[in-house]
């Protein structure tokens, strides 16, 4: 695993997997299950800018679609620098974005947008990797899903990925990044990495396939202590979350790891739910947001719980990021878990992607979460309780060696 932290662009809907996993994809991105997802603006009003008309000649006047329009019309028929409606189009769109100062705010095609929407069952087509960019805007392998495409090709955690097709990719966004990938099974995909512990430059072809992406592992690490690895938040994935619990108790667990390293994030209703399968009271997480012209707070309360009292720990690094952020806060502040690990990424903002009329998307930020203390994580992250740093050079895994640890004193204290 990667343990290292950068300060990475999170795409949250952040994060991306190629198979894909982007947040909303793995986009550590939009908390809200679609279906949950009220409101919002039509795509026409965004591109729509208006200023108050006046009697002033000095006054600028209004921009209207219209007027855009017209200004297309003229490009498309006379200029010189050959240019097609749709790309024209696409070029104000991205305007429009930069000047809005969103920085996760993105348009997806119909067919991208197909592929985010997909994300979120869990099966999908691709190579079978998570991907981030760091501080370089470099696109870094963090997981490597074992039996998948990429798993069999060779590739690694820390390889970066450096062209697709023999297209460089520095300076695109992820999510572009991972339309390039992913694609039909059984065709292929040639990549250019660049693998930094030896500086080796190799070309791969890969074949896609299609395949089920597990949002969690579990096993027996100790006599008594259950692991479970989450690696990102999806449709029911709570329900799954629960059903390991239970055979992991029992084959003789007496407490739980939760790691959620590298877990880049995911939606906000399982994230809530994954909190609920520990806790039997108190707040979760609270979203705050707006509606037209009002502000709008939603408070997310926890249900009661399944497994209230059994000892836990819980895992992060700076690669934990938005709804594993949301989760662990979460489980701190309602003094249900020990934090170990590293201080995570510091995703607070919540991505809506909304289906625009003609099948493309839009993803902007749409609010805010806070922890159950009012505190917002934005730009800071969570602190564990029991700092343990890694260096990419430790074999050791100190951070699960010390979770251990704590966990069994836990254990100790719960049957002492």
């Amino acid at each position: 695993m990667m343990y290292k932290r950068l300060m990475i662009k999170i795409i949250a809907i952040v994060v991306a997997v190629v198979f894909v996993f982007s947040t909303g994809f793995w986009l550590g991105v939009s908390f809200y299950s679609l279906r949950e997802v009220a409101g919002g603006t039509s795509m026409s009003s965004l591109l729509e800018v208006t200023t108050p008309r006046t009697e002033n000649p000095q006054q600028e006047p209004a921009i209207s679609l219209d007027l855009l329009e017209e200004i297309i019309d003229l490009v498309v028929e006379n200029s010189i620098y050959e240019a097609q409606r749709e790309d024209l189009l696409g070029y104000a769109i991205d305007g429009m974005m930069e000047g809005l100062g969103d920085q996760y705010a993105e348009y997806f095609t119909q067919e991208e947008y197909a592929q985010i929407m997909e994300s979120y069952g869990g099966t999908m087509s691709g190579i079978g990797v998570v991907v981030t960019q760091d501080e370089q805007d470099r696109v870094v392998v963090i997981r490597v899903i074992e039996g998948t495409p990429a798993h069999q090709q060779g590739l690694q955690e820390n390889d970066v990925i450096v062209e697709v097709e023999g297209e460089p990719i520095q300076g695109l966004s992820l999510e572009k990044v991972v339309s390039m990938i992913r694609g039909e099974a059984g065709t292929t995909v040639n990549l250019t990495i660049l693998r930094p512990s030896d500086q080796e430059r190799f070309g791969l072809d890969i074949t896609r396939e299609r395949f089920y992406v597990p949002n969690l592992y579990g096993e027996m690490v100790q006599e008594d202590v259950g692991y479970i690895q989450y690696i990102g938040f999806q449709e029911m994935g709570a329900e799954k979350l629960d059903q390991e619990i239970e055979k992991l108790i029992d084959n003789g667990a007496k407490g739980l790891v939760l790691d959620l390293r590298n877990n880049l994030g995911g939606i906000l209703s399982d994230a809530v739910a994954v909190c609920d399968v520990f806790l039997d009271g108190g707040t979760i997480v609270m979203v705050e947001g707006r509606s037209g012209e009002n502000d709008r707070l939603t408070t997310f309360d926890a249900k009661k719980g399944g497994y209230t009292d059994i000892p836990l720990v819980v895992i992060i690094n700076g690669f934990s990021a938005s709804a594993s952020e949301l989760a662990a806060g979460a489980l701190q502040e309602n003094d249900r878990a020990i934090l170990v690990g590293e201080t995570s990424f510091g995703k607070g903002t919540v991505q809506t992607i909304r289906e625009l009329s003609d099948g493309s998307g839009f993803k902007f930020t749409t609010a805010q979460y806070l922890l159950p203390s009012g505190r917002s994580i934005d730009t800071i992250g969570i602190i564990p309780d029991v700092r343990v740093e890694m260096d990419l050079d430790q074999e050791d895994d100190l951070q699960l060696e010390k979770a251990l640890e704590v966990l069994e004193d836990m254990i100790g204290s719960n049957h002492g």
